[in-house]
This record gives structure tokens, C-alpha cells and sequence, in this order.
């Protein structure tokens, strides 16, 4: 009587295991490029949130400018500049602005590469990170539809007196998660900002 052995040669076992290994390092270099490209679009929809928050939180200021309930305020643009704006606003109509929310000031730190952000007479907070190179951008227009160009410097009283509406551009720029990029990932966002007592 014979006996049959079924089984493996050693041969057999150690091609089984090479391909054992090469599939699991297919495997491997397949889901670490996916979690890769999910990582990118991860940060990519941040710095496009981020973007749209900053242009959001400024718009949102920049209409309250020169409110008051029972009429325009003078002077309800402290200071425009390309990169900086202040504004003050009565919001509970007591007929002065020396509450800390009815003025906020925001302002670029290219230094720091930052959106501040100041209520009243505290000192500026740093609001987003990150920003691009020109991060904050502002514009002013008229009520004719004429921009008014602060240039290097900031409007004066009588240009800030006319201003209408407000252009805000954001630019971040994130460290790309690719090790094999070294361009940031970047995001903009722009609105305008039609002050709410304007003309009145």
C-alpha cells in the first residue's frame, strides 16, 4: 500500500510568500498614496474654509460701519487701508461707540503671516493663520462706483466719508501634507460689503 503526501515543497512555499510580499507591498504603497491624496484635498478644503470665514467675518463688520438706530454715524470708518480696516458702529444706540464691539479693527501681519483682529481699545488678536503673501486685500468705491485708492498709506477723513463699498479679497496658503511638493496649497475668497446706512 502507498502512502501519498500531500503538501508544499519548500520551493513552493518560499514563491508563495515572495508573491505574499510583493502583493502586500503593492497594497501598502497604494493605500499610503490614497491617504496621501485624501490628506491634500483635506487641507486644501481647510484653507478654502478658512479663506471664506475671513472674508465672511470682515464683510460682516464692514456693513455695520457708520450704523447707528437712529441714523448714520460720522466717522463710521476709523481707518482703510489696502490691508487694514477699523470701524466703528453704535449697536445699542446709547449715541457713542465706547463700547468694545462697536469698534473692531482688522489688520494684516505680513510678519506674521496673520489676520488680526481688535475690539475697541484691546490689543489686535491673531484671527487666521496662514494667509498668503498680500493675504488681505481692501478696496473702496464711491457711490458713483469710483474706487478710492488708499495707495501705499490709508484714506483721510474726507475719502473715508465717501466710501460706499468695500472689496475683500483672502488669500491663505497652507504647507502642502506631499512631501514631494513644496507649493502651499492656496485658497481665495472675495465679497463686497455694502455699507448699510450708506447715503443716508
Amino acid at each position: 500500500m502507498t502512502v501519498s503526501r500531500n503538501g508544499f515543497s519548500l520551493t513552493e512555499l518560499l514563491i508563495g510568500m515572495a508573491f505574499l510580499a510583493l502583493f502586500t507591498a503593492m497594497v501598502q504603497t497604494t493605500c499610503t498614496a490614497l491617504l496621501r491624496g485624501v490628506r491634500v484635498l483635506e487641507v486644501a478644503s481647510e484653507a478654502q474654509e478658512t479663506a471664506r470665514l475671513g472674508v465672511q467675518l470682515i464683510v460682516a463688520d464692514a456693513r455695520e460701519a457708520g450704523f447707528a438706530p437712529g441714523g448714520q454715524l460720522r466717522d463710521g470708518i476709523r481707518r482703510a487701508g489696502r490691508t487694514i480696516l477699523g470701524i466703528a458702529r453704535d449697536l445699542n444706540g446709547d449715541g457713542d461707540v465706547d463700547d468694545a464691539q462697536e469698534r473692531v479693527t482688522y489688520s494684516y501681519a505680513p510678519d506674521r503671516r496673520a489676520l488680526l483682529r481688535a475690539q475697541g481699545d484691546a490689543a489686535p488678536q491673531p484671527l487666521i493663520d496662514g494667509l498668503d503673501d498680500d493675504g488681505v486685500v481692501l478696496t473702496y468705491v464711491d457711490a458713483q462706483g469710483l474706487p478710492l485708492d488708499p495707495g501705499s498709506a490709508e484714506l483721510d477723513a474726507d475719502q473715508r466719508a465717501r466710501v460706499r463699498r468695500i472689496g475683500v479679497h483672502v488669500r491663505i496658503a497652507l504647507p502642502s501634507p506631499e512631501p514631494a511638493s513644496r507649493a502651499p496649497l492656496r485658497a481665495e475668497e472675495g465679497a463686497t460689503a455694502t455699507l448699510r446706512n450708506a447715503g443716508l
